[in-house]
């Protein structure tokens, strides 16, 4: 009867490591927490989350909405396209901003985010409209 508790044990323990390895890399993955540094406004993840080459429109990006109240809306991110290095991440949502008083939506299903695997890891690098 033991070893059945040690079998359970481990393909808990499997379960865990499969959620928790694949979803949090995932391209969608990057782009929901991307998205999410965006509207609190911190810059020093939105910069982790890009390339090299990215970088500066992350910061020009998180300087657009400074000083502004925004929070996303209805946001699910999937990716459309995986090959080699290279992602297509697709959402759907908005991110809605407060301009004193005058509220604007930023519909984010208008392109697509692109993504590069750089050192194991996926990073945002830039749009495919």
């Amino acid at each position: 009867m033991r070893w059945l508790g040690f079998i359970a044990l481990a393909f808990g323990l499997l379960a865990c490591q499969a959620a928790g390895g694949e979803a949090t890399s995932a391209p969608e993955r990057v782009i929901t927490r991307y998205l999410e540094a965006r509207v609190r406004g911190d810059v020093d993840a939105m910069v982790r989350l890009s390339c090299a080459d990215w970088e500066l429109r992350a910061r020009n990006e998180a300087a657009s909405l400074r000083n502004v109240e925004v929070k996303l809306e209805g946001l699910q991110c999937a990716t459309t396209t995986r090959e080699a290095a290279q992602a297509l991440v697709r959402c759907t949502g908005k991110i809605v901003a407060n301009y004193n008083g005058e509220l604007r939506d930023f519909d984010l299903s208008l392109r697509d985010f692109r993504l590069v695997q750089q050192g194991g890891e996926w990073l945002m690098c830039g749009y495919s409209e």
